[in-house]
């Protein structure tokens, strides 16, 4: 039934002096929780941005991103888009990770130049359907 999926994206900001350990540390326990609770999504880093997609049933999802704003690793949480779908599009993925260049991932979103979070936070907001579309794209490289 299509009210039970839930599909949250959101974007936020690296805090300072987040390395590359403590985002293998996240996604292990990512991995290992989301598993458990019949989630799905995917993780983006892109030069101290994150941008995330999480699927599940709408209470999972809104207690999950609760425990995600409230994670001092990353700050300024901002939700792209929050709906309801029929399917997931990160099937098989307790939560799928690409890092890219800042230059490629404001390509895809259509920004000039570098990425720039307000920039990404007003494109993708405006088009539900960007985030999740530029994720996938992503996502192909890793099967």
């Amino acid at each position: 039934m299509a009210s039970d999926l839930r599909q949250l994206v959101y974007i936020s900001d690296a805090s300072y002096g987040l390395a590359k350990p403590d985002i293998e540390s996240i996604l292990a326990s990512s991995r290992r929780n989301n598993a458990e609770a019949n989630i799905s999504g995917m993780l983006l880093y892109s030069s101290g941005v994150f941008i995330q997609a999480l699927e599940g049933r709408p209470e999972t999802i809104e207690g999950l991103y609760k425990t995600i704003s409230d994670d001092r690793r990353h700050e300024n949480v901002d939700t792209v888009s929050d709906r309801i779908v029929s399917d997931r599009s990160f099937a098989g993925w307790a939560m799928g990770f690409v890092e890219r260049a800042p230059e490629e991932v404001s390509s895809k979103i259509g920004i000039n130049g570098l990425l720039d979070r307000k920039e990404a936070l007003a494109a993708l907001s405006a088009n539900e359907e960007l985030a999740t579309s530029m994720l996938r794209d992503f996502a192909e490289n890793l099967y």
